[in-house]
């Protein structure tokens, strides 16, 4: 009975010891995480306590060589295996926008195939438990180009790290409440192409966001500034505010452009900037829009 006993306590001893090990290996085992942490518009001073603390806990970092040197203070010495952004704009040195037809065919087999390259090199990183981090510019989940990679990861691996967006900055550099404002009942954020269809075909849907008042927030919608507010005094009003705030969120670059619907494509003649600007429409840039609204609203 008692060698019975001494055999069960053996046992007992060896299986406990073995679920420890077993824990404590795979523990040791375990897979690294893939972080996604969103920078804020302009460098370290608009990105939060967050994403810092994360960027420099990171085992390995990938960014653009610009986000290697605003954040060199977080990231200390790792260097990124590559830029993430490289191959995803351009087709051997030439703008996507520029391409003809064949090009086209070309360069998106070629950027899916970068990507999936790349997706291979962070799953590797992954199985050898080192935590990965991709900077994105502002807020990774409006615009953010970190999809292409986030969508091939199971979501058990990916940690989005949020951001504060552009149009946050911008909204402060405006200084007004987009909702509520006055009678305005929804904000829409979007860009041209997006709206009208990837040729510019739609326009037509402009007449059904004129029927309600709202906040509209374009993005990359500086490439064709004659067409656009052309297109938008066909059913606007020509005195609907507007404004363009250019770098939002840069400290020695942000500036703003106040207008009208009627008088905007020709004040941004002077400005050579077609992309680092968001364009906003509505009401809400006029009088007192949040007491506005109350007084509606009671």
């Amino acid at each position: 009975m008692k060698k019975k006993t001494r055999s069960i306590a053996v046992i007992t001893i060896f299986f406990v010891f073995m679920s420890l090990f077993w824990i404590s290996a795979a523990f040791g085992w375990g897979r690294g995480h893939f972080y996604v942490i969103g920078t804020g518009p302009a460098g370290p001073q608009t990105a939060t306590l967050q994403a810092l603390e994360t960027i420099a806990k990171m085992d390995t970092i990938i960014a653009s060589e610009r986000h290697l040197k605003l954040f060199q203070e977080y990231i200390g010495d790792k260097t990124s295996p590559f830029d993430p952004w490289t191959g995803f704009w351009d087709y051997k040195g030439k703008p996507f926008r520029e391409l003809n037809e064949k090009e086209k065919k070309k360069f998106q087999k070629a950027r899916f195939q970068i990507r999936d390259e790349r997706v291979a090199q962070i799953e590797n990183m992954l199985a050898q438990g080192k935590d990965v981090g991709l900077l994105d510019s502002g807020n990774p989940c409006l615009f953010g180009p970190s999809h292409w990679y986030i969508e091939q990861f199971n979501p058990n691996d990916v940690i989005v790290i949020p951001g504060m967006g552009a149009d946050a900055a911008a909204m402060a550099a405006l200084g007004k409440s987009t909702i509520p404002s006055h009678d305005t009942r929804f904000v829409m954020q979007t860009a041209p192409s997006f709206l009208t269809g990837p040729q510019d075909e739609d326009w037509n849907i402009l007449e059904d966001l004129a029927k309600y008042p709202t906040t509209k927030i374009l993005y990359m919608a500086l490439r064709e500034p004659e067409t656009l507010f052309a297109e938008l005094g066909k059913v606007y009003p020509s005195d609907m505010p507007c404004a363009v705030v250019f770098w939002a969120g840069y400290p020695d670059k942000q500036s703003v452009v106040k207008g009208t619907i009627a008088n905007m494509a020709e004040k941004l003649t002077q400005y050579k900037e077609t992309y680092m600007g968001l364009v906003f429409i509505g009401r809400f840039l006029e009088g007192k829009p949040y007491e506005s609204a109350q007084k509606m609203r009671n």
